[in-house]
């Protein structure tokens, strides 16, 4: 029945309890993707209730995905063995990857804590946050978003875990079915600054809203490119730095171009590696050249997806043997080695 899957895979008392308030049923396409791609519930628990959903359902074409999904977990199960993390750490079924827009209540300025710890189900870290630019209309723009299961996610500003500040720029999406409204102390310091950021949030909405100048910041250079391009709604490079930003429905960002490509989107590219052995992914080849080039005795690509094509794969083998070739004759590469190298297959 609907109302046991809402128990049995909705984490967030908030969110099961709105859920049930409204009646809401998820399809049956909505509820495996949910099971496919959820972070909290073990191996053995998804893989056994997706075996038994797949032979109660007809829909031929969804038990096929199904299958599909199941094969790639697996996959993750393997890996997260190998290099001993936890299965969460693998998140995103992409056999199982639609949009679904999951009903909830939560709005801006929100206290909430999140029940997972760094996509580590099995250490729990209390990471306590508030949700900022969510109103009404950011809902209603998300119950007719066309996107993946990761735009099902809210931002939320994530500033102490613990009692321990996190800083300024330390935001996460998270799924609503994982975060949970929290009640601070009257004298609790941390409930006095998140109110303030509350307050502050919702002063700069009013002065966009009721004028056409743009907000005065006193921050770095980030928040001068948020100034200078607050209502540019198709991503745009800035001259002098390089920088491509662009205000989403959510929040503003900058970045490389694949990153504001992604966030603009929503149809990114994912290129999955492992680092010390964790399973980890990024946005565009760039971001991965990046990771082999600082770690590259660390860093391996993962090429079972079929996300890398056949240069790239050479790029990335060629960098580790010229690394290893540098190591053990304590000299750069000759334009004769670089040319062996760029051959070797």
């Amino acid at each position: 029945m609907e109302k046991d899957f809402i128990d049995e895979f909705i984490p967030s008392k908030d969110t099961r309890d709105y859920l049930h308030s409204i009646h809401h049923e998820f399809t049956d396409l909505e509820k495996a993707t949910i099971v496919a791609n959820h972070i909290m519930i073990s191996y053995e628990e998804k893989v056994k209730w997706l075996n038994v959903f797949m032979n109660k359902i007809s829909d031929d074409a969804l038990k096929d995905r199904i299958s599909k999904a199941l094969v790639q977990i697996k996959k993750d199960r393997k890996y997260s063995r190998k290099c001993n993390t936890a299965l969460g750490a693998l998140h995103y079924n992409e056999s199982l990857f639609d949009f679904i827009f999951i009903p909830h209540d939560f709005r801006h300025g929100d206290i909430v804590r999140s029940l997972y710890g760094d996509w580590n189900t099995t250490e729990f870290c209390e990471k306590v946050g508030i949700i900022l630019n969510y109103f009404d209309e950011d809902y209603e723009f998300y119950k007719k978003l066309k996107g993946d299961y990761s735009d099902v996610q809210v931002c939320v500003d994530i500033k102490f875990d613990g009692v321990a500040y996190q800083g300024e720029f330390e935001h996460e999406h998270i799924n609503p079915i994982y975060i949970e409204r929290m009640t601070l102390n009257e004298k609790d310091e941390r409930r006095s600054y998140l109110n303030y950021l509350t307050n502050l949030y919702i002063r700069k909405k009013t002065m966009m809203i009721e004028t056409d100048n743009k907000p005065e910041y006193t921050g770095g250079s980030d928040d001068l490119l948020e100034q200078r391009y607050l209502d540019k709604y198709i991503p745009v490079q800035d001259d002098a730095s390089g920088i491509w930003c662009v205000q989403t429905g959510e929040s503003f960002e900058i970045g490389d171009v694949g990153y504001i490509a992604d966030a603009f989107s929503g149809t990114g590219l994912i290129y999955h590696f492992m680092q010390n052995g964790e399973m980890d992914h990024a946005h565009g080849f760039d971001g991965v050249l990046e990771m082999v080039l600082q770690d590259p005795e660390h860093v391996d690509i993962v090429t079972e997806y079929g996300e890398y094509s056949e240069q790239e794969i050479q790029m990335v083998k060629g960098i580790k043997r010229a690394v290893a070739f540098i190591q053990s004759h304590h000299r750069p590469m000759t334009i004769a080695e670089l040319r062996k190298n760029r051959e070797q297959k």
